[in-house]
């Protein structure tokens, strides 16, 4: 017994050194995502995070999780220009540094061409695309923030009847009709292990554990890159080149998908721009829907051929510290979509909607 005993101290200390010791030279950053019971899946609220997967980040989320800035809620004054960026990981933009993500470039730019003060505010998510976004954007961002105008992004995903993402999301009722909220994110063995863990007091704050940040680290690496290449690195080999040919499937734009768009149109506080992005599968059919319903949108690829920064030879893919193509904007292509989205901008500002913000 008293073996036993000695043996459960000494590991308890051990694991509270090493917990200690992963914590201060900062080799886990903490677990981006928790759960909140209306909208799933979140970003954690003021937490200093690092990434360096592709690119390299390095900063904090402000106190709504968001990255890069931390603009208050509500507008100053109607001089000042406030734009809502909505989307996936492109816009979340965590593989470059703030001051290189696009919408720094697109705020500076404004800023000199309007002559006014301009804040660009970031909801982008990893993964998470239409059908979740949208229902945190109309249920939470909408009721919650002043805007005067919204950059939507989206892709070829959202236009197909299912997306899988941990957060509340749309779904069509029986009638197939109306939007009604899908929680069935709830019965996942994710969060069913979370609230299981959660739920025993010397566990409860498990992911604020040194250890189970490594372990879930090592799990995400594994889902996403396979056991052997999270290992071995480059000694599994080098990373193929994908394969950028443009694809364009024939597949319609789901009814969903379509009701989806349709509210997120009907937002009543300033105007929504729809920004799409083409790569690796060009997104014809949503181009098409939008025009034939008159919906303003901006073509990504007028800025992008393909992979290419356009007027240029310089891969916006491409990220030389790491040798890699990874699934992202590198430093040349934020500041490329980061001019253009300004231009647009301010190319079309006056025909926008936007009561809140004086254009004089």
């Amino acid at each position: 017994m008293r073996n036993l005993i000695l043996f459960i101290v000494t590991v308890v200390i051990t694991l509270l050194f090493l917990d200690v010791f992963l914590k201060g030279v900062k080799i886990t950053p903490p677990i981006l995502k928790y759960y909140q019971s209306e909208y799933g899946s979140l970003n954690r609220p003021n937490i200093n995070y690092f990434k360096s997967t592709q690119g390299l980040y390095i900063g904090k989320t402000n106190y709504d999780g968001r990255f890069r800035e931390s603009y208050p809620k509500r507008k100053r004054d109607k001089k000042t220009l406030r734009i809502l960026l909505v989307g996936d990981s492109f816009v979340e933009g965590i593989d470059v540094f703030s001051r290189d993500h696009f919408a720094q470039y697109m705020e500076d730019t404004l800023r000199k061409v309007l002559n006014t003060d301009v804040e660009i505010l970031n909801f982008g998510r990893g993964n998470c695309i239409l059908h979740a976004s949208s229902y945190y954007f109309i249920n939470y961002l909408e009721k919650e923030y002043d805007a005067d105008l919204v950059l939507y992004f989206t892709e070829f995903r959202d236009i197909l009847p299912v997306a899988s993402y941990p957060s509340t999301s749309y779904k069509l009722d029986e009638a197939g009709t109306n939007l009604v909220a899908d929680f069935s994110w709830q019965k996942s063995a994710e969060y069913s292990l979370h609230c299981k863990l959660s739920s025993i007091p010397l566990l409860k704050y498990y992911e604020d554990i040194a250890v189970c940040r490594l372990g879930y680290r090592a799990w995400s690496g594994i889902q996403t890159r396979g056991f052997l290449q999270l290992t071995l690195g480059k000694f599994y080999g080098t990373m193929a080149t994908p394969d950028y040919t443009y694809s364009k499937y024939d597949v319609p734009v789901s009814e969903l998908s379509k009701k989806i768009y349709d509210s997120v149109m009907t937002y009543n506080k300033g105007q929504v721009v729809f920004v799409v992005r083409n790569l690796p599968v060009d997104a014809t059919v949503v181009k098409e829907y939008f025009q034939e319903k008159h919906y303003p949108f901006i073509d990504l690829n007028e800025a992008l051929d393909k992979e290419i920064i356009r007027g240029t030879n310089v891969n916006a893919y491409y990220f030389k510290a790491t040798q890699s193509y990874g699934g992202h904007w590198n430093h040349a292509g934020h500041k490329s979509i980061g001019y253009f989205l300004a231009r647009k901008v301010s190319d079309h500002i006056k025909e926008y909607n936007t009561p809140n913000y004086s254009h004089e």
